[in-house]
């Protein structure tokens, strides 16, 4: 199975054309997933490894920016949506912010900058 997901995301630091052309060239990318922090209560613990098979993003236009927030100056650069498709299993919040180290490599380890999910929509699933 194939997840297609869209997620807007949020930075700590301003992101730029060139770390935009790092997520977008992301084809076939093999993640170290522990099991997350937030489901660890109900999962064994184990490593995992999964794939994103591409990502596709953009910064979020000035009009989405005034949806998600009153301050479009401050927000206008560090906020982008990102369409990925992955490997089904693939803890897809935590390939955002890495869940502490327990996610790698991960889009603030990308990015080079701090990065959270702010919303997340299943958006396609493939069967193969």
């Amino acid at each position: 199975k194939q997840w297609y997901q869209r997620r807007v995301r949020g930075t700590e630091g301003e992101v730029t054309g060139e770390m935009l052309e790092r997520l977008n060239s992301i084809r076939d990318l093999t993640l170290d997933q522990d099991t997350p922090l937030r489901v660890l209560h109900r999962r064994t613990p184990l490593l995992r490894k999964r794939r994103i098979l591409s990502v596709n993003a953009r910064l979020l236009t000035e009009k989405e920016v005034a949806m998600v927030t009153n301050d479009s100056t401050t927000f206008s650069k560090r906020l982008l949506v990102a369409e990925v498709v992955s490997e089904s299993g693939t803890y897809i919040k935590e390939f955002a912010h890495g869940d502490f180290g327990r996610t790698s490599p991960c889009v603030g380890s990308i990015l080079g900058v701090r990065c959270d999910i702010l919303s997340l929509d299943v958006v396609g699933l493939k069967i193969a």
